[in-house]
């Protein structure tokens, strides 16, 4: 039991309720969202120096109901110190298709862990943690939970057999009851909330529907960036504090498809390889490597940008991109491509590209491309979106200042910061400053806050 100066210092702490009617991220809110609630259940026992158990009994709650006691919490006797008498949590009343989907984002959730998920009683001599999966409201625990989607006790550490519940307030939504037995479960670890909308420990919506904990850093909060209570870092990673208690599961490897260049296509020197690469957990990097050799050239961040060096020799030639996720589980694509000399502004470029500084880049009729429209770099091919004083913003690539023939047909190299950037000069009625590369619309802007001019789509 912590000492009272203990229960002191945490008295702010809540047993952190994911509220129910959280927004999906795919939709817009059905009703307001409540505010968080907020309670202080203190441990019952010191916690422990590794982890008591290593499963998580996800318990559907039958059609007789899940009967609770009062008392230390233990997930053999049925006993928890959330309610203050004896209560009954009413049946799971969505479908066994639900259940299922659920279960298995609850798995796909864990997986990066050495945690068994089952919706099978370990039965009473087995240590366990357990989330309870049920109930009209929260009322049914405690009417202080009458507006909650879920909770559990929290005491910064472990809580060993810890009880945990998950309120069958969402309907059919399994990704919504998986978020939710995702994060009261952590919590029973010693999570804090996560501003984070990626992560279960999140109370943010826009993030992808089923949620996974992350290896990035975050900082903590429900509906506001703040410091972490339990240590007062200024972030969390949900993933690290689960492996580094429990220990990694099954690896997994990232998924990587090479974007461009496509199959069979020339290629000129420096040519840009443009990666998409995920994973449940997080990509470390991307790795180039040319017919089996690495090049030394890394990506650590998306968008997956990795330029050839010089010194790749004309001909056939086979581009290999390669992603590590933070457990180190690598990945690969590949695509052979030839080799051919540098473009110029006019002509070496086939299909959509256009050249920029010699190579053959997609044009403005790639999404994505030089030229294109786009609200923010993540839009781009390049990863550059620049946008005018009207807020109209294009995809523009990097190119040397004064040089001849770095741009393609209909756009100029113009400063931008420390260098240069492609943009479109072709439109009636630009600007007074016509192709002079050092006009008016540049004055006083840097590389992000350059001004431009939307380019029009080909037909």
């Amino acid at each position: 039991m912590r000492s009272a100066a203990s229960l002191s210092s945490l008295a702010k702490l809540a047993s952190l309720v994911l509220l129910a009617w959280a927004t999906p991220a795919s939709a817009e809110a059905v009703s307001p969202r409540p505010q968080p609630m907020l309670k202080w259940v203190p441990a019952d026992v010191p916690p422990a120096a590794a982890p008591s158990s290593r499963i998580i009994f996800v318990h559907k709650c039958p059609i007789t109901g899940c009967l609770i006691h009062p008392g230390p919490n233990d997930s053999r006797t049925d006993t928890s110190n959330i309610p203050t008498q004896q209560v009954s949590i009413s049946r799971f009343k969505q479908s066994d298709v639900v259940w299922s989907k659920m279960m298995d984002c609850v798995r796909a959730t864990y997986a990066p862990f050495d945690i068994t998920i089952t919706d099978v009683d370990p039965g009473p001599n087995v240590p366990h943690y357990e989330n309870i999966v049920g109930g009209s409201s929260g009322s049914e625990l405690d009417p202080e939970f009458a507006q909650a989607g879920g909770v559990s006790p929290f005491t910064c550490a472990e809580i060993p057999n810890s009880i945990s519940f998950t309120f069958d307030v969402y309907g059919p939504d399994p990704d919504q009851l998986c978020w939710t037995v995702a994060q009261e479960t952590a919590h029973s670890f010693g999570l804090e909330h996560e501003y984070n909308a990626n992560d279960p420990m999140t109370y943010l919506g826009g993030g992808p529907p089923a949620k996974r904990f992350q290896a990035t850093e975050s900082p903590c909060g429900t509906f506001s960036s703040v410091t972490c209570t339990c240590t007062q870092k200024a972030t969390q990673s949900s993933y690290k504090s689960i492996v580094a208690m429990f220990g990694p599961g099954a690896a997994t490897p990232p998924t990587i498809t090479i974007k461009s260049p496509t199959a069979g296509k020339q290629v000129q020197p420096r040519f840009v390889v443009r990666v998409n690469a995920m994973d449940d957990v997080a990509v470390d990097r991307v790795e180039l490597y040319i017919d089996d050799l690495d090049t030394g050239v890394r990506a650590t961040t998306p968008p997956y940008l990795l330029v050839a060096p010089e010194g790749v020799t004309d001909g056939a030639h086979t581009i290999e991109a390669r992603a590590i996720d933070v457990q180190g589980v690598p990945a690969s694509a590949t695509v052979d491509v030839d080799m051919g000399p540098p473009c110029t502004a006019s002509s070496g470029c086939s299909g959509d590209d256009v050249c920029v500084m010699g190579t053959c880049l997609p044009g403005p009729d790639v999404p994505g491309g030089l030229g294109d429209s786009c609200t923010a770099n993540t839009e781009c091919l390049g990863a550059q979106c620049l946008g005018d004083a009207s807020g109209n913003k294009q995809c523009v690539e990097s190119c040397e200042l004064g040089a001849a023939g770095v741009c393609p047909s209909d756009f100029n190299c113009i400063a931008a910061g420390n260098g240069g950037v492609c943009w479109y000069s072709g439109a009636a009625g630009c600007c007074s400053a016509g192709t002079d590369p050092t006009g008016p619309l540049l004055l006083g802007t840097s590389v992000f806050g350059l001004v431009l001019l939307r380019r029009r789509r080909r037909p």
